[in-house]
């Protein structure tokens, strides 16, 4: 067993004891305790010339070792030191302002520091080529227009901003055409997301080539001729700039022409239509109706008029004319 003796002091049995002696012991006691913890709880920063990080912060623990482990050391660790750079770039951190903030914090115990001046600190990221993101398109292109007959696609004159870095993570894209039927587009957005989060948005510019074979006029075509067989050919053309293309020839014969065709060019849907059902001159029956109540009456049309089109009626009864939505042939319909 440890004996402790301080003179003046008789820790003899039965001896007296003195008082001042005694709390003189124990205050000895105490102030060696307070100065062991104290050493016990002293921790040491060792800072790092170089570092790597991911996150958007830079926090001690990342740029320096700090001994020894334990509670006070990781609370210590996860203090936040500044603000990361960009993906991919570097920042230059000085020793002396990371020992200034620390000091500052009344939380902290003691410290000793060693170790580097200053410290490189880079970002990690990872880099998306302007090839990926052409790529990028041509999956998107391939996905959304295979259902296109036999068309051979191209996206050409591709202009990109040039590879770009992001942080890391799982990156998705969100592809945006210039125009939401895609074919014709001279562009397309692509925003990049990582875990989640937008990131990065950029342009891709262009122009979206669909070569198939449609439906095209193999003579001159007169306004209002009904197309026959032999007036079509099948001809490989680019459609990104066609509204509504033919892909079967069957599909265009019995449609008639809405103003003259030269012979060579694609019938579409500005330019052919179905042949009106009801004609100009023509008797028709007008159909009245407002809820479960019908009312008809003979009228005469003065105008073509294909299903779903709205044309001026004569009604016979009133000598008025009304407009009414052909419905079929012979028949139109108003509300009232």
């Amino acid at each position: 067993m440890m004996r402790f003796h301080i003179s003046g002091y008789d820790n003899r049995p039965g001896r007296p004891v003195n008082i001042h002696a005694k709390f003189l012991f124990i205050h000895t006691l105490v102030v060696l305790f307070l100065l062991v913890g104290q050493q016990a709880f002293a921790l040491n920063v060792e800072l790092h010339e170089r570092a790597q990080v991911t996150a958007p912060f830079v926090h001690l623990g990342d740029i320096a070792s700090i001994t020894p482990e334990g509670e006070a050391a990781n609370a210590l660790a996860a203090e936040r030191i500044t603000t990361s750079p960009n993906p991919g770039k570097s920042r230059i951190i000085k020793a002396t302002s990371i020992i200034d903030m620390v000091r500052n914090d009344k939380t902290v115990a003691d410290i000793t520091w060693s170790g580097a001046k200053s410290i490189e600190v880079t970002r990690q990221g990872q880099v998306v080529t302007a090839k990926q993101m052409k790529q990028i398109i041509a999956d998107y292109i391939g996905n959304h227009l295979k259902n296109l007959p036999d068309a051979d696609i191209r996206f050409t004159s591709v202009r990109s901003p040039g590879d770009i870095i992001l942080p890391t993570g799982k990156i998705t894209c969100t592809v945006r055409p210039s125009k939401p039927a895609i074919i014709g587009s001279s562009s397309f957005n692509l925003l990049f997301a990582v875990d989640g989060r937008a990131i990065k948005n950029c342009t891709v510019h262009g122009r979206l080539e669909a070569m198939a074979a449609v439906a095209t006029a193999a003579v001159n075509l007169r306004r209002g001729s009904i197309i026959t067989p032999d007036q079509v050919e099948m001809i490989r053309q680019d459609i990104s700039k066609l509204d509504g293309p033919y892909f079967s020839l069957n599909k265009v014969v019995g449609l008639q022409a809405k103003r003259t065709i030269r012979a060579g060019k694609p019938l579409d849907a500005m330019n052919v239509a179905p042949p009106p059902v009801i004609k100009r001159g023509e008797p028709v029956e007008i159909v009245a109706s407002r809820g479960a109540l019908r009312i008809s009456t003979k009228g005469i049309a003065t105008m073509d008029g294909r299903p779903g089109d709205f044309i001026r009626v004569k009604n016979i009864s009133s000598s008025k004319l009304v407009y009414c939505r052909v419905d079929a042939p012979g028949l139109v319909s108003v509300e009232f």
